[in-house]
């Protein structure tokens, strides 16, 4: 006799759901795969394990009874090696899938006239093809690793992914990550991204496909004191945003509008930090303190237990003259856009833009994409693309359900995997399937599947 077995239900639940409300797998992987038959079913296997325990492929089969592959709809467990090969199959197609992706966008009308866009980094344990040696987002120097760009919407619904090697930096990718998200988007959209990818050329390509742009400006001091010269000689428009109260110029430079914001208690952060960063300074050696004070002018001589000391700036503090971290900025920055619009709505505007930075946070640590361990471009790729998917339900499902308990990835998966289903098996006697650990906060992000499962679950079931 078969033993009794235990497994979580709420991913399936969730699949079901949005498949039910939106046909996403039909869409995108129907009759994609040629003689891949199951590369649907397996599309479907990755992503719950994904909301489930986000274990490694080669476990897949260790970890997860042959009932789950059953109810997934497979009619043979696949072998690792299947398995293996279905996810660089989806790599493989990427191309394909995020176009019938887009179309599924397009077709459940969730294409956003806002759209937000950022970049962040992945690594490899390991050293693939596809991996470069660059700036890490995860602090992971030594090792290679891909940059993805992706971009979302007001919605929350990400509408575009791209992936390029590790060192390609965020003012090159942006333009493949614009060209990809503007298939799908309308004239006049709004393009809202971070300083990382403003350039003139990427600024000139959105203007040229009739769409604007709203970006932060570097904080280069020559160029912002320049604008602050202005914003001292000019009337400043006085708001409150979420309880922080602003002044702002604004300013027209050949149909691009700069908007000089200043903050007190921005500024007084920006202090804080920039004086705590001075101690840790100044807590390092005097050699490293040296090799810092050579730079500018007067300076100032100070006797050490390491000797005679040269220093300015923020070193200077210490010994009672000014912090060299300090610029003057402090509390200021400067919004560019292509429109000419009041000033609290583009600030507001641009603060959404974290929408962005939630959604990599869900693909990193609610989805676990990090670290990569797969070794083919294919495979690597179909990795990806299988997180970031698994995220676009998520999405959804917020979406559905705006006044659900849980706002990210992270929670949301703690939540639906409560949700279990037993199957006991009784000798010469159908086997039973018990859905157990019901709740309200399960029902809000389930809605009627959760109904739908308790009432079956001794009919239908069996």
């Amino acid at each position: 006799m078969e033993k009794n077995i235990s497994f979580s239900i709420g991913p399936l639940a969730l699949m079901e759901r949005i498949e039910n409300k939106f046909n996403l797998f039909g869409i995108i992987f129907e009759d994609l795969a040629g003689k891949a038959k199951n590369l649907k079913k397996s599309a479907k296997l990755f992503m719950y394990n994904k909301l489930a325990e986000s274990i490694a492929i080669c476990r897949l089969k260790d970890v997860y009874p042959s009932e789950l592959f059953s109810e997934i709809g497979f009619i043979k467990e696949p072998n690792e090696r299947a398995i293996y090969r279905d996810l660089a199959r989806i790599g493989k197609k990427s191309k394909l899938i995020l176009e019938r992706y887009q179309l599924f966008l397009k077709r459940n009308n969730l294409v956003s006239s806002e759209q937000f866009m950022d970049f962040s980094s992945s690594y490899f344990e390991g050293n693939p093809k596809l991996g470069a040696l660059g700036y890490s987002r995860d602090h992971r120097p030594g090792k290679k690793q891909i940059v993805f760009g992706i971009s979302t919407g007001m919605n929350g619904i990400p509408s575009a992914l791209t992936i390029q090697k590790g060192n390609v930096q965020d003012k090159t990718h942006f333009k493949s990550l614009f060209l990809t998200a503007k298939k799908i988007l309308e004239i006049g959209s709004m393009i809202i991204f971070d300083c990382g990818a403003n350039t003139n050329k990427n600024k000139e390509m959105i203007i040229k496909s009739l769409m604007n742009y709203l970006t932060l400006v570097q904080k280069n001091k020559k160029l912002y004191r320049k604008y602050l010269n202005f914003y001292k000689t000019n009337k400043k428009e006085i708001f409150t945003s979420n309880g922080v109260k602003y002044k702002c110029v604004k300013i027209s430079e050949n149909n691009v509008f700069k908007y000089i914001f200043y903050s007190k208690k921005a500024r007084k952060e920006q202090l804080k930090k920039k004086a705590k960063k001075f101690a840790k300074e100044i807590a390092k050696n005097d050699s490293e303190i040296l090799s810092k004070v050579n730079k500018g002018k007067s300076f100032a001589k100070f006797q050490t237990s390491k000797g005679i000391v040269y220093a300015k700036g923020e070193i200077q503090k210490q010994f009672g003259i000014v912090n060299p971290f300090i610029t003057g900025l402090e509390g200021f920055f400067i919004l560019e856009s292509s429109v000419d619009e009041d000033s609290f709505k583009i600030l507001s505007l641009y603060k959404e833009r974290d929408r962005a930075e939630k959604l990599i946070r869900d693909m990193k640590e609610g989805t676990d994409l990090r670290p990569i361990r797969h070794f083919s471009d294919d495979a690597i790729v179909g990795y990806i693309l299988i997180v970031f998917l698994t995220n676009c339900l998520i999405q959804l499902t917020h979406l559905l359900n705006k006044d659900s308990v849980v706002k990210n990835g992270k929670l949301l998966k703690k939540y639906i995997n409560n949700l279990t289903v037993t199957i006991i098996y009784y000798p010469n006697r159908p086997k039973v399937k018990i859905i157990s650990n019901f709740s309200e906060d399960i029902r809000s992000i389930l809605g009627d599947f959760v109904e739908k499962y308790r009432k079956n679950q001794l009919s239908s079931w069996i």
